[in-house]
């Protein structure tokens, strides 16, 4: 079955994303053992470099996508592409809400009980807060790649 740029394009940001944040949290996860400035310094680390790789790896490849196909990277997106962009963009958001909102009540929650982060937390990972953002963005751009794509993949 021949795919058309667009999707192509969010195939090549669907599995870059996947390969290089699941790397990225899976790491994150590791650092649970380790002293705690070290995690930290660790986790700016990976945190840089995800975002890094992420920019590199997109530049490349959809760069690549678009030297191979010429006219279609000139066209613009037509109403189904839009539609389609428009419903993942609908769950995408959504997961980011709620990643947003969980966030907002962890820290609320720390902030009122400090010894909450302490006693109830299974894991220590540094800068926790911001690793949950990222999750929330991660999910919701994955879920919008996916939401894309099935529609793609669907025709309507």
């Amino acid at each position: 079955m021949d795919m058309s740029f667009k999707e192509k394009s969010h195939w090549i940001s669907l599995v870059s994303t996947i390969c290089i944040f699941g790397y990225y949290f899976y790491s994150i996860v590791m650092l649970t053992g380790i002293p705690i400035e070290e995690a930290k310094e660790s986790a700016k680390d990976l945190l840089i470099q995800a975002i890094g790789l992420s920019v590199l790896v997109e530049i490349v490849l959809h760069s690549m996508l678009a030297a191979t196909n010429h006219k279609a990277a000139e066209m613009g997106a037509d109403e189904r592409d839009k539609l389609f962009e428009y419903r993942g963009n609908q769950v995408g958001y959504t997961i980011l809400v709620v990643g947003v909102v969980f966030t907002l009540g962890r820290i609320i929650t720390v902030e009122y009980n400090p010894e909450f982060a302490d006693h109830y937390s299974s894991m220590q990972i540094p800068l926790l807060t911001a690793h949950i953002l990222m999750l929330s963005f991660i999910l919701s751009e994955v879920a919008r790649f996916s939401v894309t794509l099935f529609n793609y993949r669907r025709g309507y």
